[in-house]
């Protein structure tokens, strides 16, 4: 997946790591003073400091929603993708056309409107720390940030402050037996899967909509899978039948139900009978090639593909180059810029900020750069390592070929 496009004159290349969100807002490490973790959730005197976390670890930079300062169009990662598919960002015809071809990740996120009486807050408070695969129409998941639990129980407690009373639903068979009729017929399975039950099927939709509006509707549509566990119970028919008197910019269209249909539907989301989800299986980490494997191979292939987004050249992103390389979203500036090859030689700063090359073996025999490449793979399969932090952050993990490309020439003892 190619995002960051080719070479250009100075400026372009400058316009250009601006649009893709490197002129990251913060470079420091958190510095928010948190009290205990769990002394009252949903206390009022947390909220203020869920909402300075929230700015800090940098949501504005994706979400727009209640407490959260709207950033610049130009340091909003969101809204510069949006504007080049759009062809509304000021470049060149040329190099727009490219960039046009190149992005494939973040067309869209959800907004936090609503949330209050959308999401329960201790699944917000799970989901921040260990983020999975919500929204099977988006590439880009939510990153995986240095997030302590308390950290995720204030930042869970200032969006969602309080929660109405859980409700029950019928779960007799033929309530059941309607809920899914339902779901099927009123066009449900156009946008949304709902993993562990036999697959919906795409059917019309009963109310008109712009082809634009629904192509966005199933990026954004969860699996219905994870609703039981996410969703406040309260709020959950009001939302079927009306999904924007909760959230405003909700993208799910307003289709004419019934009390009965949408508490039959309900129902059937929230306890039908779930099929177990197969176990991950991790990419098989494949041999290394023979062949001799250059820098500029991986460059091409790997580092300028995904990983310059976030390890970039400072000069050509004002001054900033990225959360791996001056910090940013709650992390400490590493130094690690992968823009050349000496620059990668160079390596990172550890904790204690001293230079350290990122080939060094660790305990497990890979290096540094290989370990994060690995992690990633795990984190998607629900393995996480604690301290460590999977690479390309909040994408899809690299493939088994370009993570034998990268071992090969590490292995080869990283020729140019």
């Amino acid at each position: 997946m190619r995002e960051t496009p080719g070479r250009t004159g100075k400026r372009s290349r400058l316009r250009m790591l601006v649009a893709c969100g490197l002129a990251w807002l913060c470079s420091t490490p958190l510095s928010v003073a948190i009290d205990s973790p769990r002394s009252g959730l949903a206390q009022a005197a947390h909220i203020p400091t869920g909402r300075e976390l929230m700015l800090q670890f940098q949501c504005n930079r994706c979400h727009d929603g209640p407490y959260l300062t709207a950033a610049p169009s130009e340091k909003h990662c969101v809204t510069c993708h949006q504007q080049i598919l759009s062809g509304s960002f000021r470049i060149d015809g040329k190099t727009l056309i490219r960039w046009q071809g190149n992005i494939k990740s973040l067309p869209d996120v959800p907004s936090l409107h609503g949330i209050e009486r959308r999401l329960r807050s201790d699944w917000i408070a799970k989901y921040l720390q260990q983020p999975h695969d919500l929204r099977p129409g988006l590439i880009a998941l939510m990153p995986r940030l240095p997030l302590q639990e308390r950290h995720a129980l204030r930042i869970a407690a200032a969006l969602v402050s309080s929660e109405a009373p859980a409700v029950e639903f019928p779960r007799d068979a033929e309530t059941l037996r309607r809920g899914r009729a339902l779901l099927q017929t009123q066009g449900c399975g156009t946008c949304h899967r709902f993993t562990g039950v036999e697959p919906l099927s795409a059917s019309p939709l009963p109310v008109p909509i712009r082809p634009a509006a629904l192509a966005q509707g199933i990026r954004l549509a969860p699996d219905l899978r994870h609703t039981r566990e996410r969703v406040q119970t309260a709020y959950l028919v009001q939302w079927l039948r009306d999904p924007t008197s909760i959230k405003p910019d909700s993208t799910m269209p307003k289709i004419p139900l019934s009390q009965e249909q949408a508490t039959a539907i309900a129902a059937y989301v929230m306890m039908a009978p779930l099929a177990p989800l197969p176990p991950p299986v991790l990419p098989t980490r494949l041999p290394i090639l023979q062949r001799r494997v250059s820098f500029a191979e991986v460059n091409d292939q790997v580092f300028r593909r995904t990983c310059w987004h976030c390890h970039s050249t400072p000069e050509f992103a004002m001054g900033d180059g990225g959360p791996g390389n001056t910090g940013g979203f709650g992390f400490a500036g590493r130094g690690l810029n992968l823009a050349t090859y000496s620059d990668v030689l160079a390596g990172s700063l550890d904790d204690q900020g001293e230079r350290r090359s990122i080939f060094v073996p660790q305990a497990d025999g890979t290096s540094i750069l290989l370990r994060a490449l690995l992690a990633r793979q795990r984190e998607l399969a629900g393995q996480i390592t604690p301290g460590v932090y999977g690479m390309p952050l909040g994408l899809p993990a690299l493939t088994a070929e370009q993570i034998q490309l990268v071992e090969s020439w590490i292995a080869q003892g990283r020729p140019q």
